[in-house]
């Protein structure tokens, strides 16, 4: 019994990928560990650039917080020096009209607290806010930044005093603004960024003023970040899974923590909680590798692209192009490939022509053979049938019908008899008497041959000399012989007339002889086997014409050429060698 096993197809496997897959794989791999290296290097690195910029981002912000308490500071003063030249005492007569003067200013000016109070019983003697706010605000040197009570809710307030004595009477300018709404404006748009402010109360600290609202940010500084602060007096910072933050501590001039500034950042809605390290080393990762997959796919492409000639070459050559050629770039081993199969291909082109010849040549011989024994044995019967047939057509006592018939076998026996001489000549053609000649005399003695015929067919010739002084080694009779065949071929695609051209160039050390017409074309699929005997287009044709040309050219060490498309005409170019080897020596010396 005879068990088959059946191997799975693996679509996986890596021995049915290309070799460009292969190649893509291979640079993947070499690269991935010191991809990794890198990505983490950088990603560490860009990590701590980032942070380091946020912190200086979150202090920046914080000096938004102090700039303006700082402005405010410097308003108050700059205010307060205008109150002072207007304040009076309660019993002076300007008194009155001085307060309504001063209340108008502090509205105008956004002041919202402007009090004149006497040192000796603590006794608001004027003010622009109700008494129980001016009684929560302490008057001490260094409490500029303090927390009331304004309709129950805890308002920050910046306080100015400025000492003055009206009449030998010791009084005490109070001039506050609230951190309220309108405070900071500017940036409560930035959605991203919180900014709080906490100042000092009996209770500790509390939050008196935010731009924006974190859901698990605590309305009270953390107990372990105010010590730290208190004992450190440098600012704290402290980072969670939604926001980074800076806690920025305000002490006045005695040393005292008045107040906390904080500047915070939401990961959520920032590049803050993309830009991280993980995050970091992830998309660098990914970028590397993709670029090293794209080296790896050019690389690989480079790489692999002569190879992929040289399958398209070797399934030309299969398929009979010898004529294909790859591209050869660089100097490596593949380039060094690439030429050495040029060169095979070209010379199995060679090979492959002259297989051809010699298949022609062995095939002419027996050809040869063949019509040497038909000859004897029709030529003899031929020659037997004419001469009887002319010693009864002198008789004188025939019918003239007779006579007639026997002129037409005459006739017939002749034209038999010249077709064994032509095939005898293609099949046993003899060697050619070569001599250099020029080419421009000869081409011309051809047309002038020719000319009754081609104006009997209204066909306009003309010769283009595109090589002058041209020279052949050629036997003329036959070169002759060749030429007008491919005329009278001509002749015959155009039975309406038009134009036949004889060109004269070089092409290396051949001189080449161009017969162009302007007729109906060869078909493509019989360009191939004109020059086979016995194939012809013509309905009467014998098919030996071009094959004797084909002949001729093959006997000179030449070659022929067909270029036509169908209702475009056709060109024939025989290429001749220009001069002899003898000539060639001395022309070389």
């Amino acid at each position: 019994m005879i068990t088959k096993t059946r191997q799975k197809a693996r679509p996986f496997a890596i021995s049915r990928w290309s070799v460009q897959r292969k190649l893509v794989l291979a640079f993947w791999l070499v690269s991935v560990i010191p991809t990794m290296i890198a990505a983490e290097l950088a990603a560490t690195t860009l990590s701590e650039i980032f942070d380091s910029n946020v912190r200086i981002w979150l202090q920046e912000s914080t000096k938004i917080v102090k700039d303006e308490i700082g402005d405010i500071l410097h308003d108050n003063a700059r205010m307060a020096k205008l109150f002072l030249r207007y304040t009076s005492p309660p019993e002076s007569r300007q008194a009155a009209k001085h307060d309504r003067l001063t209340a108008d200013i502090a509205d105008a000016t956004d002041i919202d607290v402007v009090a004149l109070i006497r040192v000796s019983d603590n006794k608001p003697v004027f003010s622009t806010a109700a008494d129980d706010i001016v009684k929560q605000i302490s008057l001490a040197r260094n409490t500029v930044l303090q927390t009331v009570q304004v309709g129950g809710v805890s308002t920050g307030i910046v306080v100015s005093t400025f000492e003055t004595t009206q009449e030998g009477v010791d009084y005490v300018l109070l001039v506050g603004t609230y951190l309220d709404s309108s405070f900071l404006t500017s940036v409560a748009d930035v959605h991203s960024l919180d900014l709080r402010l906490y100042l000092a109360n009996p209770d500790g600290f509390s939050e008196i003023f935010s731009t924006q609202r974190f859901e698990d940010h605590p309305s009270r500084i953390p107990k372990d970040v105010e010590t730290a602060m208190r004992s450190t007096r440098q600012p704290s910072e402290q980072f969670t899974h939604n926001y980074s933050g800076l806690y920025w501590p305000i002490f006045n001039d005695a040393g005292e923590l008045q107040g906390v500034i904080f500047s915070g950042l939401l990961r959520h809605t920032s590049l803050v909680g993309l830009v991280n390290q993980s995050n970091l080393f992830v998309l660098i990762f990914v970028l590397s590798s993709a670029l090293s997959l794209a080296a790896g796919v050019l690389v690989s492409r480079r790489l692999t692209k002569p190879l992929r000639d040289l399958s398209q070459g070797v399934s030309a050559v299969i398929s009979g192009d010898y004529a294909h050629r790859v591209e050869v770039s660089g100097g490596d081993e593949l380039a060094q490939l690439s030429s050495t199969f040029n060169h095979m291909t070209e010379r199995l082109g060679e090979l492959h022509q002259l297989e051809a010849q010699l298949r022609r040549r062995d095939r002419l011989h027996a050809l040869g053979e063949v019509a040497m024994g038909l000859a004897h044995e029709i030529r003899n019967p031929l020659g037997i049938i004419k001469t009887a047939t002319q010693l009864l057509h002198r008789r004188a006592d025939l019918p003239d019908a007779d006579k007639r018939h026997l002129e037409y076998v005459i006739s017939e026996v002749s034209r038999i008899n010249d077709l064994i001489t032509e095939f005898l000549d293609f099949a046993k053609p003899n060697p050619p008497l070569r001599v250099v000649q020029p080419a421009r005399a000869l081409v011309e003695e051809i047309l002038g041959f020719c000319a009754p015929e081609l104006a009997t067919h209204n066909i306009d010739a003309q010769i283009d000399d595109q090589a002058p002084g041209a020279t052949l080694y050629a036997d003329a009779r036959q070169l002759k012989q060749a030429c007008l065949n491919l005329i009278i071929n001509a002749i015959d695609a155009m039975p309406d007339g038009g134009r036949l051209t004889l060109g004269i160039r070089s092409v290396g050390d051949n001189t080449v002889i161009s017969i162009a017409d302007s007729g109906q074309g060869i078909p493509a699929e019989m360009i191939e086997r004109i020059f086979t005997p016995f194939v012809t287009t013509k309905a009467s044709g014998t098919g030996l014409g071009l094959a004797k040309v084909y002949s001729i050219m093959e006997s000179h060490d030449g070659s022929i050429e067909c270029a036509s498309e169908k209702e475009a005409g056709a060109t024939f170019s025989l290429y001749i060698p220009a001069r002899g080897e003898d000539d060639e020596d001395s022309h070389d010396a």
